[in-house]
């Protein structure tokens, strides 16, 4: 298990070099801590492809009784405008084989799908992401079936850019 974890690490922090490099590749001299570029919403059938630095919220963590401690960690999302879906990487995810369906509310990018299963000691009835496009900033919450919503995780998300070559 430590092999793995080690390996998902070194994974991530080989993905954040290279996104470092294409970064500076590129000649953009400001990075995008708040990435603007993120709004620019084309209603094309466009897909918007993202790089996120997400982790436990802690009053999520402990709400939900989550003892484990996660380590923040790099994640790919996207928002497919044509499609009006999005997903996430993750263990706790709304993931590419089971999107979710997107709505795009003011700022923000709001991914969203029913759930019915039991997982913290309790039965979450809906899984959603929440991407504010003018600053990047994600948050995942989860609806239980108490009526209660948990912010479970946390993060900011820039747009990949993609290298001129």
């Amino acid at each position: 298990m430590k092999f793995l974890l080690g390996g998902v690490a070194l994974g991530m922090a080989l993905m954040a070099g290279i996104f470092g490099i294409v970064s500076l590749v590129t000649g953009d001299s400001s990075a995008p801590d708040i990435p603007q570029d993120i709004g620019a919403v084309k209603r094309d059938g466009s897909v918007i492809d993202l790089i996120c630095e997400l982790q436990l919220d802690l009053d999520g963590q402990v709400a939900l009784g989550i003892q484990a401690n996660e380590p923040p960690r790099m994640a790919m999302a996207q928002i497919d405008i044509g499609k009006k879906s999005g997903w996430y990487q993750g263990r706790l995810a709304i993931s590419e084989g089971r999107a979710g369906n997107l709505e795009v509310k003011a700022q923000q990018f709001v991914v969203s799908r029913p759930a019915m299963f039991q997982r913290f000691g309790t039965v979450v009835t809906r899984e959603a992401f929440v991407i504010d496009r003018a600053t990047g900033a994600f948050t995942q919450t989860l609806d239980t079936q108490d009526g209660r919503t948990v912010k479970l995780i946390r993060g900011t998300c820039a747009r990949v850019l993609k290298p001129p070559f």
